[in-house]
């Protein structure tokens, strides 16, 4: 038997060859030819590699930018055939704002309907920026006629610039006071604040000097006239 092919390649993933057999005996005697139909598929997956798990920040403005410029993309692409470029669909787990979560879902099909198997990057969304604040100055406040002073932050001056790219509360502080020198009492003032992610900002130091101006009181004697005795 001898054969002749015919190959249709319309459609590459499904490539047709037609495929005749005759068949003639010695004396010339043909039989009717059979036609046989082989189809060429393509059913190897592309390959490819997802990006590294990675851990992006908020900026300024507590945005963020996942896009793959800044969190990775795949360029390892292969295929038998031919293959496009890997797509991906993110969920977003935003519960906690301080850490968001995005799982990244990559996935790719060759151009014959053949999927490479999902590959799942994580990306970790974070707050690391600092709040800032600046302390009051130092102060010196002064004892009143009961020789007691008042160190409370209406006289000696309050944080009101807190600031933060996500969300801040109010700055704390923690004083200690060395009072070992009754005229000048030195209260050391650590202000502190912390973010809503917390983030600290580096503490600052605010030095309240207590002191007394107040000066003494007293009556001096009444004028008098006094006597020579007998001697």
């Amino acid at each position: 038997a001898q054969y002749s092919d015919e190959l249709d390649e319309t459609d590459p993933c499904n490539r047709i060859i037609t495929r005749t057999w005759t068949l003639s005996d010695n004396c010339g005697n043909a039989a009717d030819p059979q036609i046989q139909i082989i189809t060429i598929k393509d059913n190897i997956p592309p390959t490819f590699t997802r990006p590294p798990d990675i851990t992006i920040y908020r900026d300024a403005s507590c945005g963020y930018d996942a896009s793959v410029t800044f969190t990775g993309d795949v360029t390892d692409e292969e295929d038998n055939c031919g293959v496009d470029e890997a797509t991906f669909a993110d969920v977003v787990n935003a519960d906690d704002p301080c850490e968001v979560i995005i799982t990244r879902t990559w996935s790719l099909e060759d151009d014959c309907g053949n999927k490479a198997a999902d590959q799942v990057q994580t990306i970790t969304v974070e707050d690391n920026t600092p709040p800032t604040f600046t302390r009051p100055p130092d102060i010196t406040i002064y004892r009143d006629e009961n020789c007691e002073y008042d160190a409370d932050v209406f006289y000696t001056g309050d944080v009101e610039d807190e600031a933060d790219n996500c969300g801040v509360g109010e700055a704390t502080f923690v004083d200690a006071v060395n009072d070992s020198d009754p005229c000048e009492v030195i209260i050391t003032r650590t202000w502190s604040l912390v973010d809503d992610c917390l983030n600290a900002a580096a503490d600052q130091v605010q030095t309240i000097t207590v002191e007394d101006n107040t000066p003494p009181t007293f009556t001096r004697p009444a004028d008098i006239t006094i006597y020579r005795d007998e001697n």
